[in-house]
C-alpha cells in the first residue's frame, strides 16, 4: 500500500496530515526547509494527489491517522513505541462511512481533554483568556523509575522514554511500554550532577554540564560520543539546539550577574560565544518554536533572542507569578506548565497567554515536562510521580460535496 514511499517520506506526509507547515515539519525532523518541499513534492509525485489536504486524506484511506471523536475521551493508555514518530494509532477504514472520504474538511489538533485554544492572531491587543478544567479521565500514571529522585530527568530520543537519575550519579534507565517497567541500562561513561542539563531531538540525545560541570556527550542511539568540552565550568540553566548548533545558557559564577551563552555547530571542535543573557533570573527554561529560541524565567517573564539584532528582547509578560513549572512545545505551540496552581497555559508568542487548562487538584506537577506517544509526561516536584496527560488527537471532519 505505501511500498513506494520511504520511511522518511512516511514520516512527512503524517505530519502535513496532522497540519504541520514545511518549517514545523523541518525543525521536528532537523532538516532544512528545502529538503521538506522536495520530499513534500515527491510525496505528491508518488501518492498521485495535488495538495495537503488530499494526502491528508490518503493518510487516512490507508490507516495512517487516527480517526477518533472528539466527544470519546477514554482513558489514556501506554502503548509500545509506534514505528513512526507521528503515527499515534492504526484506524480500521470501516469506521469511516464511504461518503466521508470524499472531502476532508478540516483536521482539528486538540490539546487537552477540555480543547485547549491554541490560536494566533496578527494584533497586538493582548487577548481574552479562555479557562477551562481538564477532563480527569484523560490523566493516569507512569510507574516512577526505582529510588526516584527530585533531579531526575526525563528525555524522550527515537520515540523512547529516558531518565537520567542525575545526582552525581552515572545511572539512567529506558521505560518499556510493554512491560510498563523501567530498565536499568549500562553506566554512563560520565556522571550527572544536579546541574547538567540534558535534550533530545533528531540529531541525537545531548547531555552537557557532566562530570566538573564543563563535560558535554552526544547518544547516537547506539553510543556516547565525546563532544568538545564547554569553555569553562558553569551551572547549566537551559539548553536547545537551533539553526543546527547547540546553544548553552549558564552561569560561570554566583557572583556573576545574568547568564553566559555558546554555540557548538556540527563538526565543530570548540564551543563559540554567543548573545549573553543579562538579566538576573533563576528557574530558566527555554524552548524553541519556528527557530525561535524563547527564554521563560521567574516572575513571569520571557524573552526571545532576536538571532538578527543579536539581542534579547521582551516578549509578552505571563499573566501570573511562575515560580515553579515548566515550558515545551506542542504541535507549534508553546505549553506552560505551572506546578503552583496547578494550571496548564497555552502561550502565544507576541501575544502572551490566551488559553488557561485547570489541572485536578488530585495532580501534583513539578519542573518537567515532555511528550512521549502523544501524551504529556510530567513528574512531580520530588519524581516519585510521573503524570500522562492524554493530549494530542485528531478530529476529522468529512463532509458531502
Amino acid at each position: 500500500m505505501n511500498s513506494e514511499l520511504s520511511e522518511r517520506e512516511l514520516q512527512i506526509l503524517l505530519l502535513v496530515a496532522q497540519g504541520l507547515s514545511n518549517r514545523q515539519i523541518a525543525g521536528q525532523l532537523d532538516i532544512s526547509d528545502n529538503t521538506v518541499k522536495v520530499h513534500v513534492r515527491n510525496i505528491f509525485v508518488k501518492i498521485n494527489v495535488a495538495s495537503r489536504t488530499e494526502a491528508s486524506l490518503y493518510a487516512v484511506r490507508h490507516g495512517l491517522i487516527v480517526v477518533e471523536s472528539q466527544s470519546a475521551a477514554p482513558a489514556p493508555t501506554v502503548e509500545p513505541p509506534p514505528t513512526l514518530v507521528a503515527h499515534v494509532a492504526t484506524v480500521r477504514p470501516a469506521q469511516v462511512p464511504r461518503w466521508g472520504w470524499l472531502v476532508v474538511a478540516g483536521i482539528v489538533v486538540v490539546i487537552g481533554g477540555g480543547g485547549l485554544a491554541w490560536w494566533s492572531t496578527q494584533t497586538t491587543v493582548a487577548p481574552v483568556i479562555r479557562q477551562q478544567s481538564s477532563a480527569p479521565t484523560r490523566w493516569a500514571r507512569l510507574p516512577a523509575p526505582p529510588n526516584p529522585q527530585p533531579d531526575q530527568q526525563l528525555v524522550v530520543y527515537a520515540g523512547q522514554l529516558y531518565a537520567f537519575v542525575g545526582n552525581h550519579r552515572a545511572q539512567w534507565l529506558q521505560f518499556d511500554g510493554v512491560t510498563r517497567t523501567w530498565i536499568v541500562l549500562a553506566d554512563l561513561p560520565f556522571v550527572m550532577p544536579n546541574s547538567a542539563k540534558v535534550w533530545a531531538d533528531a540529531a541525537g540525545l545531548w547531555v552537557v554540564g557532566s562530570d566538573d560541570g564543563r563535560g558535554v556527550w552526544r547518544w547516537d542511539g547506539k553510543a556516547w560520543q565525546v563532544q568538545p568540552m564547554l569553555p569553562a565550568g558553569v551551572t547549566v540553566a537551559g539548553v536547545v539546539r537551533v539553526d543546527g548548533a547547540l546553544l548553552v545558557l549558564g552561569q560561570i559564577s554566583a557572583r556573576t550577574a545574568g547568564l553566559s551563552a555558546w554555540t557548538l555547530a556540527p563538526q565543530a571542535q570548540s564551543w563559540q560565544p554567543r548573545v549573553d543573557f543579562t538579566h538576573t533570573v533563576s528557574d530558566v527554561q527555554l524552548v524553541v518554536l519556528d527557530g525561535v529560541v524563547y527564554l521563560f524565567g521567574d516572575g513571569g517573564h520571557v524573552w526571545r533572542l532576536d538571532g538578527q539584532a543579536q539581542r534579547w528582547v521582551a516578549d509578552r509578560d505571563l499573566p501570573f507569578v511562575w515560580s515553579s513549572g515548566a515550558v515545551t512545545t506542542v504541535l507549534g505551540s508553546i505549553l506552560v506548565i505551572d506546578a503552583t496552581t496547578p494550571a496548564l497555559w497555552a502561550y502565544v508568542p507576541g501575544q502572551g497567554v490566551v488559553s488557561k487548562q485547570i489541572v485536578p487538584t488530585q495532580i501534583a506537577l513539578g519542573r518537567q515536562v515532555v511528550t512521549w506517544q502523544a501524551q504529556l509526561i510530567m513528574p512531580n516536584l520530588d519524581g516519585t510521580i510521573i503524570n500522562a496527560y492524554q493530549a494530542v488527537y485528531q478530529t476529522f471532519v468529512p463532509v458531502m460535496p
